[in-house]
């Protein structure tokens, strides 16, 4: 049996094998962005920023290194950068609100959640499995 540990966030509530996620990226060498470092060098000069405890701590305990993102995109509008960092992990979600809770978790629109100003957050699952868990991904979208 795999433990998992129940953290709650906001409206969403997660089982997670942190400790299985956690071993999963210290295996992995970078993430996405280390592998296009000229394309977002500006990310980097953010990066402190974008990263605050509050978003370090949440994933910390869902068991990312958020040093190591899936995917970050670039986007530009009205002459101000934003960018959005993906992250995945394992697990199971539940939304912990009578108004989202008829929302599917699989969903082709994401609803983004502010933590501040600059920045909000999204949680989708994927129709694939590892390991018997589904994978749950994260979107930080942060606004320069």
């Amino acid at each position: 049996m795999m433990l998992t540990e129940t953290i709650a966030f906001k409206h969403w509530v997660f089982e997670v094998p942190s400790k299985i996620t956690r071993k999963i990226y210290s295996n992995t060498l970078c993430g996405y962005s280390e592998y296009h470092v000229q394309e977002f060098r500006s990310f980097f000069k953010y990066y402190d920023e974008i990263f605050t405890p509050e978003i370090k701590d949440l994933l910390n305990r869902l068991g990312i290194d958020y040093k190591k993102d899936t995917f970050l995109k670039l986007i530009r509008e009205n002459g101000k950068q934003s960018f959005i960092i993906t992250y995945q992990f394992l697990g199971s979600m539940q939304i912990n609100s009578s108004e989202r809770a008829q929302q599917p978790l699989i969903s082709d629109e994401l609803e983004y959640e502010a933590i501040s100003e600059q920045t909000s957050i999204a949680f989708y699952q994927v129709e694939e499995t590892m390991i018997g868990m589904e994978m749950i991904y994260v979107e930080i979208l942060f606004r320069v």
